[in-house]
């Protein structure tokens, strides 16, 4: 295989095939007839995936079920064997696949920490050196000294990740683990886990969560019926992921074509990653004249209005170009906008100011226990609000073909200077499933000024910070 010190974690060829068979006896049978008929059917989890990953990379994995994620890991793991093809992994290796499958019910927590530590790889002296920190990190007191089958299935997460994440690994691999837990620890395991991303550790990091891919990870690959599909940035493989993911049937294929075609071809590639990661160049909608209601061209007079709400205006020009819908029946969105409280359109917005997110919904079918949905997010995909009016108990129990519906959610710009986006949703309530109507992915874009600029605030959001210092 390629030598390459840099190199950490590499594929050549590599496959898995499992054999189906339609009826235990058709397994008998080829078992007694080797070499005669064949009685089932290849199915490639894996089919020939090649990769290099290099030390201190932080990839991102995505991928519809059933696409390879979770064989993959297995592989390079060592939980499964390739059926065909080289691997190759340098470095101590620490796997969250499914926390606590190492883990044996009859052994205390205590005993388990050494036994799966173990399986992991490490010694006994290590795991002691790391000993306290895993129970503190754990938190599940003197159930440490019980029996695990006597846990809660938070507990035995708390203590699997834990153990994995205190023996300091050189290579972490993690599959959906983070979506275990209650949330106090959830965050924990996040505040630990930003260590690790920021920290040099070569991390594989399976997620079904677009914006930790987009957030955490250097690099992302995109696997789909077993093989390889496309790699690259993260916002750019996540939105094509997205694209995929919500395609309808009758242009499914056309979009894996597309896929496909973007991997193979890197100029194509990178103009589409320019386009997302900048939305529009700052320059070009700064330079160009303010189109408001007013016609008024000067944008030095906006900006020396009274007050922020006279100064929020709009300008052309300030479109993602990301932009992606996932119309999936006739259910139309259109007329996606920000206005003011008195119905004036604006995409530049101030900081601490009230608007108006409006978009209109166009039924061309009849429909039942509908319910609209809206997301803030920032330029690498961070969801930053999202809100659905299902939470407000505002349903729309029947809706007859032809109707139009004007949707409006009104919220105060927390958010501090920076360019924005948004989504909107409908979707259907049915026996308990959410079923989508409609989404729009960055639907639109718009930037944020702060009102008071002589205001030292920092970051995302204001949360109005008032300082108070006293002589004691």
């Amino acid at each position: 295989m390629h030598e390459n010190n840099d190199i950490v974690i590499s594929t050549r060829n590599l496959s898995k095939v499992y054999k189906l068979y339609r009826s235990p006896q058709d397994r008998l049978k080829e078992a007694l007839h080797p070499g005669r008929k064949k009685y089932h059917k290849d199915f490639y989890a894996l089919k020939d995936v090649n990769l290099e990953i290099r030390r201190g990379e932080v990839i991102g994995i995505v991928g519809k079920n059933g696409s390879g994620k979770s064989t993959l890991l297995k592989i390079l793991s060592r939980v499964l064997t390739p059926s065909s093809g080289e691997f190759m992994v340098k470095g101590k290796v620490s796997s969250l696949l499914e926390l606590g499958s190492g883990f044996n019910p009859e052994l205390t927590g205590m005993e388990n920490i050494f036994f799966y530590g173990t399986i992991l790889g490490f010694s006994e002296e290590k795991i002691r050196g790391k000993l306290q920190e895993i129970l503190d990190f754990a938190e599940i007191g003197d159930f440490v000294y019980q029996p695990l089958k006597t846990y809660s299935s938070g507990m035995k997460a708390r203590l699997a990740f834990s153990v994995a994440i205190n023996v300091d690994p050189d290579i972490l691999i993690l599959d959906e683990v983070l979506a275990v837990g209650d949330e106090l620890f959830r965050r924990k395991c996040y505040a630990r886990m930003e260590g690790f991303f920021k920290g040099g550790k070569t991390i594989l990091f399976v997620s079904h969560d677009i914006s930790a891919v987009n957030q955490f990870c250097s690099r992302a690959i995109m696997l789909d019926r077993g093989e390889f599909f496309i790699e690259g940035p993260p916002k750019l493989i996540t939105t094509q992921y997205q694209r995929y993911l919500f395609s309808t049937s009758e242009n499914t294929t056309q979009v894996r074509e597309e896929i496909i075609k973007m991997n193979d071809d890197t100029a194509l590639k990178e103009a589409t990653y320019k386009e997302i990661r900048k939305g529009t160049p700052e320059d070009k909608y700064i330079s160009e004249p303010v189109q408001t209601e007013e016609h008024t061209n000067s944008l030095d007079a906006k900006r020396k209005s009274k007050t922020a709400k006279e100064r929020a205006y709009y300008v052309t020009g300030l479109e993602p170009k990301s932009r992606v819908e996932y119309k999936n029946h006739n259910v139309e969105i259109t007329d996606v906008c920000i206005t003011t409280l008195n119905g004036k359109k604006v995409n530049i917005l101030y900081t601490g100011e009230d608007y108006l997110y409006n978009y209109k919904v166009r039924f061309d079918v009849d429909a039942e226990n509908i319910t609209f949905g809206m997301t803030f997010k920032t330029e690498s995909g961070i969801r930053l609000s999202a809100a659905g009016t299902v939470g407000f108990d505002m349903v729309e129990k029947k809706i007859t073909a032809g109707t139009i519906l004007q949707v409006q959610w009104m919220f105060n710009c927390s958010l501090l200077d920076g360019n924005y986006f948004t989504n909107v949703g409908v979707a259907s309530l049915k026996n308990g499933n959410r079923i989508v109507l409609n989404r729009i992915v960055d639907a639109m874009m718009f930037k944020v000024e702060k009102a008071m600029p002589q205001k030292k605030l920092y970051g995302l959001v204001s949360l109005q910070q008032k300082p108070t210092v006293t002589f004691i």
